[in-house]
């Protein structure tokens, strides 16, 4: 946190006796009209920053700031990310590593995986689905469902989690030289180096495949009537890496501190003075 503080006196100069009075409250609106300001130019830098894909509108609304309030003869408001998020994931964590530098932040879907899983692999060993020390991110493939900000959807978050969670998934073990089917004509699995270089996988991976990830399974109709009735299919929608450093490149203290001091001292002097 940084703070930053304001003598009225060495802004102003000699005051008479009624405008020493209105001080506090001058101050109180010059702080606010400063604080709007810093929102709205963090909003424009994060804007910039995050690209590819863009920040979303709850990222751009988590930039918060209180409204300027007079204690002991002091002025005090103070602008801030948003640092909860119910059911989701709070900005005030997620934007940290870009702000300070550090590991990528651990999403409440990471968490999940980590913790909540359990995949039987196709030999028959058993696992979570992610490992300590990676990170799952969306892959390139056309069976990723994107939002209108090209992130995935929470749709497929919720199905991919539904499907792997508590308990083993619908592609997990050999039956028959087939995986085990559900229900389903799709679902999702989870696939680790080993299991990639079972031969079983060899043929029904899709091109892009070939490493540890979620993959969504498809079953389709064989139009051979000499082959299995059902093809199976593996498409990678998640890729599991190693977790991502980052270095500081959101400037929010120095934009919080530049923006604040200028625009108050600015605000404050054109109503004092005028």
């Amino acid at each position: 946190m940084a703070a930053i503080t304001f003598d009225a006196r060495k802004l102003t100069g000699p005051l008479n006796e009624l405008v020493k009075v209105q001080i506090p409250e001058t101050s109180r609106l010059a702080l606010n009209e400063a604080l709007f300001a810093t929102q709205k130019r963090l909003k424009d830098e994060a804007n910039k920053i995050f690209d590819n894909p863009g920040p979303t509108p709850f990222t751009l609304n988590s930039f918060k700031y209180d409204k300027g309030k007079i204690e002991d003869k002091r002025v005090v408001g103070r602008a801030y990310v948003r640092d909860d998020a119910p059911g989701g994931n709070a900005p005030s964590r997620y934007l940290n590593p870009q702000i300070r530098g550090g590991p990528a932040y651990q999403t409440r879907f990471s968490r999940r995986l980590m913790h909540h899983t359990a995949v039987v692999q196709i030999d028959g060993r058993r696992t979570t689905a992610q490992q300590p020390g990676t990170m799952m991110s969306p892959s390139a493939s056309k069976k990723v469902r994107r939002n209108r900000y090209g992130n995935m959807s929470q749709g497929q978050y919720t199905q991919i989690l539904t499907a792997l969670s508590g308990g083993a998934s619908s592609a997990d073990l050999l039956v028959n030289g087939d995986v085990m089917a559900s229900q389903r004509d799709q679902s999702y699995t989870y696939l680790d180096e080993l299991a990639l270089d079972h031969p079983y996988f060899k043929n029904r991976l899709s091109s892009y495949g070939q490493k540890p990830g979620i993959y969504k399974i498809e079953r389709t109709a064989n139009s051979n009537p000499r082959g299995p009735r059902r093809l199976t299919r593996f498409y990678r929608v998640m890729t599991e890496r190693s977790i991502k450093t980052y270095q500081p490149k959101f400037r929010f203290f120095e934009i919080s501190e530049e923006t604040v001091t200028k625009e108050f001292v600015q605000r404050f002097q054109r109503r004092i003075l005028r």
